[in-house]
C-alpha cells in the first residue's frame, strides 16, 4: 500500500464519483479506479458497487469513510504542503510506500540503521537504499547518519511523527476492517418479500431454505429480513443484502438473478364472489379494490393484468387502496366487501370467508433470487437454490 492510492480513495468518498476525484486530481481515471480497488482489498472489504455509470456506496464506506479522511490528510502532510487541492493533486501523484515509512520510524525508533536491518529482518544495504529512496521522493534528509547511528534531521522529526500517526490509524483500520468482514463472510444476508401467510410458498422456501442451512459443516450463518420487492433491491444495491427473493423479475446489467418459482393468481372477494361476478378483471375495475404498494412485485401484477384489459398504467385506478399489510387487505376483503389479487395457494382453504378465482398462467408471479454482480456470489447463490428446492 502507498499514500497515493489512499489520497485517492478519500478523494473518491469524498467527491462520490470516480470521475469526480479523477477531475479534482487530475488523473486519469483508470487509475484512480485502480487505486481505489487496491484500498479495498487491502481493507478487506467492498465499498462500492458499480450502479450503471456510476458507483453506489456501501455502509462500510460511510463507516470508514472518516477514518480514511484523517489517514489521506496525513499522508497529503507528508509532503509539507497544506491540505488544499493543489497539495492533493501533488500527492496523489507521487506514492509513498506505507513499507518505506514503516522503516524509517523503525529506523529511528532502533538509532541505527543496522540494528533496525537487523529487527526488521533485511539486509543493511537494502535498507539504506530505501531509506535513500524515500528521502529523493520527499526532496529532503530526513537523517543524519554517521558511526554511532543516526538521528532525525528537523525534517526527519516532521515526517516520523506524522508517518507514526498515519501507520497507526491505517493498521488499526485494516485490523478492524479486517475483523469485521470475517464476521460479515460468516452471516450470509439474505432479504425476502413478506410471506402473505404460512401456506405461500415464499413461506415454504424460506422454512426449508432455514431448516437445510443448519446441516453440519455449513461455513457461514443465515439472516433473514423482510421488506418489499424494491425496499430489497436498494438494500442489495447500498451493500447491506447479499441476497433477495423478490417476486418480480429483475433484469440489468448489475443484477445477477435465478426464477425458481412461481405463485398462480387469483382475484379474491367475499364468500359469494365466484357466483355474483362471472368477470372477476371487470369486478376489479367497479368494485373497491386493496393491493399492496407499487414497491412490491404483487402490486406489479396486478397492473398488468389490468393493462392487458386496456387500462392505463401510470394511474392508480380511483377504486385502488393500496396497503403493504396482507392481514388489513384480507380484512378488508372478508368484511368490507373489498376486492385484491392474491397468490391463490396463501387464500385457497387456508383463509375463511373468502372466494378466490383463478387467473390465467400468464399472469403467474415469479419468485427471484437476485445479487448484485460485482459480488462474487454465484457458489453462495447455487447453495440457497439448492436448499430451497431440496
Amino acid at each position: 500500500m502507498d499514500t497515493a492510492a489512499l489520497i485517492i480513495c478519500d478523494s473518491v468518498l469524498r467527491a462520490a464519483s470516480l470521475r469526480g476525484a479523477a477531475r479534482t486530481l487530475d488523473r486519469p481515471t483508470g487509475s484512480v479506479a485502480a487505486a481505489f480497488r487496491r484500498v479495498e482489498a487491502a481493507l478487506a472489504v467492498d465499498l462500492a458497487f458499480a450502479a450503471g455509470s456510476s458507483l453506489t456506496f456501501t455502509f462500510e464506506a460511510r463507516r470508514i469513510g472518516r477514518d480514511l479522511a484523517q489517514i489521506a490528510d496525513l499522508a497529503v502532510a507528508i509532503w509539507g504542503d497544506d491540505q488544499a487541492e493543489s497539495g492533493r493533486q501533488w500527492a496523489a501523484a507521487r506514492p509513498l510506500s506505507l513499507l518505506a515509512l514503516q522503516h524509517f520510524v523503525d529506523a529511528l525508533a532502533a538509532g541505527s540503521i543496522r540494528t533496525a536491518a537487523r529487527r526488521i529482518g533485511v539486509g543493511q544495504p537494502q535498507l539504506s537504499r530505501q531509506l535513500a529512496r524515500l528521502e529523493e521522493k520527499l526532496g529532503t534528509r530526513l537523517l543524519d547518519r554517521n558511526a554511532g547511528g543516526c538521528r532525525p534531521t528537523p525534517a526527519g522529526e516532521r515526517v516520523a511523527a506524522l508517518a507514526s500517526e498515519l501507520l497507526g490509524r491505517w493498521t488499526l483500520l485494516t485490523s478492524t476492517s479486517a475483523r469485521d468482514f470475517r464476521r460479515q463472510v460468516a452471516t450470509l444476508r439474505l432479504g425476502a418479500i413478506v410471506p402473505l401467510g404460512h401456506e405461500s410458498q415464499i413461506a415454504h422456501m424460506l422454512a426449508d431454505l432455514v431448516a437445510a442451512w443448519r446441516q453440519p459443516g455449513r461455513r457461514s450463518h443465515l439472516m433473514l429480513k423482510s421488506s418489499t420487492a424494491e425496499d430489497l433491491i436498494s438494500e442489495l444495491k447500498a451493500g447491506r443484502l447479499d441476497f433477495a427473493l423478490v417476486d418480480m423479475l429483475v433484469s440489468g446489467p448489475d443484477f445477477d438473478s435465478v426464477e425458481i418459482g412461481r405463485s398462480r393468481l387469483a382475484v379474491v372477494g367475499a364468500a359469494g364472489f365466484r357466483t355474483r361476478s362471472p368477470d372477476p378483471v371487470e369486478a376489479l375495475r367497479r368494485e373497491p379494490v386493496a393491493v399492496p404498494t407499487a414497491r412490491s412485485g404483487l402490486r406489479r401484477a396486478v397492473r398488468d393484468l389490468l393493462e392487458a384489459g386496456g387500462e392505463r398504467s401510470d394511474q392508480t385506478p380511483a377504486n385502488f387502496t393500496e396497503i403493504d399489510s396482507i392481514p388489513v387487505i384480507i380484512n378488508l376483503v372478508r368484511e368490507h366487501g373489498y376486492l385484491s389479487v392474491l397468490p391463490k395457494v396463501s387464500v385457497d382453504g387456508v383463509i375463511g370467508g373468502v372466494d378466490a378465482v383463478e387467473l390465467p398462467a400468464a399472469f403467474d408471479l415469479p419468485v427471484c433470487l437476485v445479487w448484485m454482480k460485482a459480488r462474487d456470489l454465484g457458489q453462495a447463490a447455487a447453495e440457497i437454490i439448492r436448499d430451497i428446492r431440496a
